[in-house]
């Protein structure tokens, strides 16, 4: 009248994923396919953004440099629709930086939920376990 060990409650604290069985593999499969890629998208955003801000704060030199130079000196030609051009540059760069700025806080939103959901899994799969 021996019952197998199959049937035997393990302890909590003997659990493991192993005997838990792995139910959250498919989770950790997909978290483990896209943290890559997250992690490189989140590495060329914060880097885009820097390279706009550096870019924003050349323009703004420029700008000013090109003020100071028509306001000097009187010139053959306009330079004032040079510094329209780039005032123009500089809102849509600007733009874009909001706008990426926008995805990169959605991505980082979902990151975290798909964390929550992986590690709401696991609890779920280790409090089946327990019983």
């Amino acid at each position: 009248m021996a019952q197998s060990n199959q049937n035997e409650a393990i302890p909590m604290s003997n659990m493991t994923e192993e005997t838990i069985g792995g139910g959250n593999d498919m989770t950790e499969a997909i978290m483990n396919a896209v943290k890559p890629a997250v992690v490189k998208l989140d590495e060329q955003v914060k880097n885009t953004r820097k390279s706009q801000l550096h870019l924003m704060e050349q323009m703004e030199s420029l700008s000013q440099f090109l003020k100071k130079i028509s306001d000097e000196q009187p010139m053959p030609y306009d330079l004032e629709k040079y510094v329209r051009k780039m005032d123009d540059s500089r809102r849509r760069i600007n733009d874009t930086a909001l706008r990426l700025q926008s995805v990169h806080d959605k991505m980082s939103i979902l990151q975290r939920h798909i964390a929550r959901e992986s590690f709401k899994k696991k609890q779920t799969i280790k409090e089946l376990g327990g019983m």
